[in-house]
């Protein structure tokens, strides 16, 4: 039986977002005020929510959801804690449409957030990484994610003769976009010049073509497709979703895909097309997880935009704004809005939401009815594309 069009995001919400901890905000508080958030938005109760899934913190333990509904005061039916990486949202959400319309809940509960120091995150990443990545490659000192896009994207550049001018419209696009934003950190708008003379982080990456770690939080609420109706807000159906591994989560050179420029994103959004019974033509809007520039890139030609090879090119001379040819993560996404890790997690389906609920203020595309949003783990290892729409064709 397919899941399509029989779950719906029904409200959300979102913490201020914060380059620092001012030393008033827990991983508990960030959690409780997105979940009070977003089920005020959805015109709910507490008492009405009684499944909950949330992404915990890094530095928390893998019991953190157990914990999590006793400090929210939740009496789930069903509970799950999710991590797959940047995929950890979307698949989720994915699982808690499956629980929705399995009949295991009726109002489920999504939250992801962060108060951690930036500087520990490095840290994090050695400690829960692969014995054979600690034991073969921790040891040479790379520089975590960083490294690990630095490669594809300088293999991307060796395969295809794309230009470090050409990465750089991923950046312009999503400045662009935050800085029309309420909250986001990065809305200062910049040109390729501003990109390119940006500090070398890891050769070929410049500092503003990667994420700047942040506080935050982000939560939704999803119900079925027949309770969505007497909600608040006008429903956000889910009409497919697809899920692709490949690769040790934090490594690209571990894996079955002898590629790096071609990623899991491939099959997963061919996965979630199939369920929705739409194509990358229907889509007027997609929201890619933005790490980096060269995720947006190859994420970009998996989905459909364009052909293998021409995704640098294709960001250069395609309108990616709100009110261009293919809108490009209207809200700025990471990459102008910064990394509250996990709650960026949720972040590219928050925006899918509101975009089709038509509540996206002077970044609304005009007549949105479907849009895609993509979550990317590890070093585009783990991906799970999904399918939203304000209406069930």
């Amino acid at each position: 039986m397919s899941i399509k069009g029989k779950a719906a995001i029904v409200g959300y919400g979102e913490t201020e977002f914060l380059k620092s901890n001012p030393g008033d905000r827990s991983n508990y508080t960030e959690y409780c005020r997105a979940a009070k958030l977003a089920i005020e938005d959805a015109g709910l109760t507490k008492d009405d929510i009684d499944g909950l899934i949330s992404i915990y913190p890094l530095d928390e333990e893998p019991t953190w959801t157990e914990d999590l509904q006793e400090y929210l005061q939740l009496h789930p039916r069903f509970l799950d804690n999710v991590y797959r990486g940047g995929a950890s949202g979307n698949a989720a959400i994915l699982y808690g449409a499956a629980a929705l319309a399995g009949g295991l809940c009726n109002n489920i509960l999504i939250v992801a957030g962060s108060v951690m120091d930036p500087k520990r995150i490095y840290e994090f990443g050695l400690e829960t990484g692969t014995a054979f990545e600690r034991d073969f490659d921790s040891i040479y000192g790379p520089m975590f994610n960083n490294s690990a896009y630095a490669m594809i994207k300088r293999r991307y550049m060796h395969e295809f003769n794309a230009t470090d001018d050409q990465f750089a419209h991923v950046v312009i696009n999503a400045r662009h976009h935050a800085s029309k934003f309420p909250n986001a950190l990065l809305k200062k708008q910049v040109t390729v010049e501003d990109v390119l003379d940006s500090r070398l982080i890891c050769d070929p990456l410049h500092l503003f073509e990667i994420v700047m770690p942040c506080v935050g939080g982000c939560a939704l609420v999803m119900t079925t497709a027949e309770r969505a109706k007497d909600t608040n807000n006008s429903p956000v159906y889910l009409l497919g979703g697809g899920q692709q591994f490949d690769r040790g989560l934090w490594n690209p050179a571990y894996g079955y895909e002898r590629s790096l420029t071609t990623s899991p994103v491939k099959l997963a959004a061919k996965h979630a097309f199939a369920m929705s019974g739409l194509k990358i033509q229907d889509m007027d809007f997609v929201e890619l997880y933005d790490c980096y520039t060269i995720t947006v890139v190859i994420s970009l030609e998996d989905i459909g935009c364009c052909e293998k090879g021409e995704g640098a090119a294709y960001v250069e001379e395609t309108d990616l704004t709100y009110k261009g040819d293919m809108p490009l993560n209207t809200d700025g996404g990471q990459l102008g809005r910064g990394q509250p890790n996990p709650g960026i997690h949720l972040m590219h389906s928050i925006e899918a939401a509101r975009q089709l609920m038509g509540r996206a203020g002077d970044l609304q595309v005009e007549s949105a009815t479907f849009g895609l949003s993509n979550g990317n783990g590890g070093s585009m290892a783990d991906q799970c594309t999904l399918i939203f729409g304000n209406e069930i064709p």
